[in-house]
């Protein structure tokens, strides 16, 4: 990612909608499965593709976490935060530097649609959780809403729930929860896309998709996430169209 974007991120993720709705799914996805901490001592989790370091900082009260990011720039936007426990990787295997079965949790946000081979990275996310492990994923949503900001970002591709699922179940997981997210915002924001994608054709001039709102939109909207949380969690539906996908996996024993 871009170090302006990267930038970016790390002014705006601790309060800006998108950031604060897609941390607080997380959050209330794994405390719904009861697999927010558990209780347990020093367990240890991993923020896979951590950028600016506020999703790390936010869950280490409830885990160790692990920083784990492909650019310097974003790792040093960590060390900012207060992270000491960062790790950088290289994506063109996507190996990652851990022992087998360590971490009793993986988050993986937004991160395998930069991947040539996601289906490879899911499998280095199981192989190094614990055997009742859980990963979250979200990826963007549908090939329909490609736009420069998926180049600027460097996307390789965008999703499907059936995609998603289809994928993590070859690399050996099972779906816990699976549900498309950012639906109530979903007309607003592909009108801004589209927009955009007719104004600013260049990705490497194209500007952030975050754009500067007012509060009181912005709190707003962190209170229709607040719905689609509670929609998912208590009401156990699933929402059949949105910006983005996220699901619940859990390490399956056997693999193919």
């Amino acid at each position: 990612m871009r170090k302006d974007l990267i930038a970016d991120l790390f002014k705006k993720e601790e309060t800006y909608w998108w950031n604060v709705a897609k941390r607080e799914m997380v959050f209330r996805l794994l405390n719904s499965l009861g697999f927010l901490n558990e209780g347990r001592d020093n367990a240890i989790a991993a923020d896979l593709g951590c950028g600016a370091g506020f999703t790390a900082k936010a869950f280490d009260s409830h885990y160790r976490m692990v920083g784990v990011d492909v650019s310097i720039d974003a790792l040093q936007f960590c060390q900012g935060r207060g992270l000491k426990r960062l790790c950088q990787i290289n994506t063109e295997r996507f190996s990652l530097p851990f022992k087998s079965e360590s971490f009793h949790l993986v988050l993986a946000l937004d991160v395998i649609e930069h991947l040539e081979d996601d289906a490879y990275a899911l499998r280095e996310c199981r192989r190094i959780l614990k055997s009742d492990g859980k990963l979250i994923v979200t990826v963007p949503a549908f090939m329909a809403l490609w736009s420069p900001w998926d180049e600027a970002l460097g996307h390789r591709r965008r999703y499907t729930a059936r995609d998603l699922a289809e994928t993590a179940k070859k690399a050996g997981f099972q779906i816990d929860r699976l549900s498309y997210m950012f639906f109530f915002s979903f007309p607003l924001a592909v009108l801004i896309r589209y927009l955009k994608r007719t104004l600013q054709k260049d990705p490497s001039r194209y500007s952030s998709d975050f754009i500067p709102i007012p509060k009181l939109a912005n709190q707003l909207l962190i209170l229709v996430g607040r719905i689609e949380q509670w929609i998912l969690t208590r009401l156990q539906w699933n929402l059949p169209i949105g910006l983005s996908v996220i699901s619940v996996m859990t390490k399956r024993g056997d693999v193919g």
